[in-house]
């Protein structure tokens, strides 16, 4: 049975006539068609766009559209984009639904691009999210204008809830495609502020914009900052150019200058030098070490397991030699090693920084991990049984983590993603992002990190520092899912 997500906002954020929508649509393309911003040759790979109501953001909305129309029968791929504004929910997602109604009718969803984002551990199906949400819905009227109401184009409409810019990211990067794929980002500006303010801040959040500056766009300055900055971190790696194309807000359009809604439209082509960033770091990071644990990810698990069996056995970590092991275990790494009796913390140990290759800095933590954890006794042969659960983490370089407030720091961590390392004078705790599977709200994320640094879970001065970083790894389990010690130990 085929499913279709019904309109939401039809008769309120646009008019629920057809016959009206197709001329106000229409109209507003036309305007936009005439307007010096949209005369560029050049056709964008992507348009960050508003997505208030047509009567209130839609000439705004139409010049980014306007810059995209010379791919009518090209394009067969839109990725849309935009911050949840219903539901609160942790990553991004997706609706159960082969395609999206309009009153002008259907466009289906591409089911596999869908699929594919799937694939992604942030990704996820959560169909509630979509029900009433009006900030995808309200381009799709303007694609089915531009393109043809019963164009051959698949859609792909993404929700995003709590997650990071390089969790949008992954999924823009795996979905990019090439000229027959359009990227739209739906995103309005500041929200209720008086209209000198908001202008202030739209003037400050586009400045931002045209300088690629994924890292400090926030939800004050856009309610689509997580996409927005998803999409920036793609041009700025990608070598794109921006053009603002057009600012205004509710001001300008009801007179009322007491409390308005920021709005601006941007087109991002091909283009100029590259600029670098942590996130650059980090994205470069998560493909490298993706792929060494995709091609050595077993050799590790078996230099650890090797390790602690050496440990019971001599009292001391195995130590390999370079010649022995695969070039790319030799680069220099930083690792945990975490060990579960029966799902239950047994150890971990781990390095912060990378001070020697890879595979001894995993055998090294391995026995302290076993051994050396001061939180529990030593291991036992006994415990070398199928429910000792053995994983690992590599760690990118920690980068500091800014922030100005209590509030303000609680605010900018992503659940599920952000490793912290939490520090004040000689006090200092480390939490790995798997601690978030046991504290998924920052606030407690937070307060038991001050506790593992020694510090009261109340604690606050100005002298507190946090440093961010991100981890790959994977389980025995995953490799092996059982006999993995018994093997082991045959040998």
């Amino acid at each position: 049975m085929t499913i279709i997500r019904p309109p939401a906002v039809a008769g309120s954020f646009y008019p629920a006539d057809a016959d009206i929508l197709r001329s106000e649509i229409d109209g507003l393309i036309d305007a936009a068609l005439h307007s010096d911003v949209t005369q560029d040759d050049a056709i964008p790979k992507a348009i960050i766009v508003p997505h208030a109501g047509l009567m209130f953001s839609g000439a705004i909305a139409a010049l980014g559209f306007a810059t995209v129309r010379a791919l009518k029968g090209k394009i067969k791929r839109i990725l849309i984009i935009g911050p949840a504004h219903r539901m609160a929910f942790q990553g991004i997602a997706l609706a159960k639904a082969d395609g999206f109604a309009t009153p002008l009718g259907n466009l289906r969803c591409d089911l596999g691009a869908l699929q594919t984002a799937l694939a992604l551990p942030q990704v996820q199906i959560l169909d509630d999210a979509h029900k009433q949400e009006h900030g995808l819905e309200i381009e799709l009227p303007f694609i089915q204008r531009l393109f043809g109401e019963n164009a051959d184009i698949g859609i792909v409409p993404l929700l995003v809830g709590r997650c990071s810019p390089r969790q949008v990211n992954e999924v823009i990067e795996k979905l990019w495609g090439g000229p027959e794929t359009l990227i739209v980002i739906s995103s309005d500006l500041s929200h209720f502020h008086d209209y000198d303010t908001a202008k202030n801040m739209d003037g400050r959040t586009r400045a931002m914009i045209e300088a690629f500056d994924a890292e400090n766009i926030g939800s004050d300055d856009a309610c689509g900052a997580l996409p927005v900055a998803g999409m920036l971190l793609s041009a700025r790696k990608r070598n794109m150019r921006i053009a603002t194309l057009g600012m205004r807000n509710s001001g300008d359009v009801t007179g009322d200058k007491s409390r308005v809604v920021g709005y601006g439209a941007w087109a991002l082509y091909d283009g100029v030098a590259q600029v670098t960033s942590t996130n650059d770091q980090e994205n470069d990071f998560t493909g490298a070490t993706e792929k060494l644990i995709s091609n050595h990810g077993a050799a590790m698990l078996d230099l650890c397991r090797k390790s602690i069996l050496h440990g019971l056995e001599h009292g001391m970590p195995l130590r390999v030699s370079p010649n022995d092991i695969d070039p790319a275990l030799n680069a220099p790494g930083a690792s945990f090693v975490t060990l579960k009796k029966a799902g239950q913390l047994r150890g971990c140990i781990g390095s912060i920084i990378a001070h020697t290759g890879l595979a001894n800095d995993l055998c090294e933590n391995a026995f302290k991990a076993a051994f050396r954890d001061p939180r529990f006794p030593g291991l036992s042969m006994d415990e070398i049984k199928d429910d000792l659960e053995l994983s690992i983490s590599v760690l990118s370089p920690p980068h500091p983590f800014p922030f100005t407030s209590q509030a303000d720091l609680i605010g900018k961590l992503t659940p599920f993603e952000d490793g912290i390392i939490l520090s004040d004078g000689n006090r200092r705790g480390l939490f790995l992002p798997q601690v978030w599977d046991q504290l998924p709200e920052p606030a407690d994320f937070l307060a038991h990190l001050k506790r593992k640094a020694g510090l009261p879970m109340d604690h606050w001065s100005d002298t507190l520092r946090a440093e961010r970083f991100i981890t790959r790894g994977l389980s025995a389990k995953d490799v092996r899912p059982t006999g993995f010690w018994q093997i082991a130990t045959s040998r």
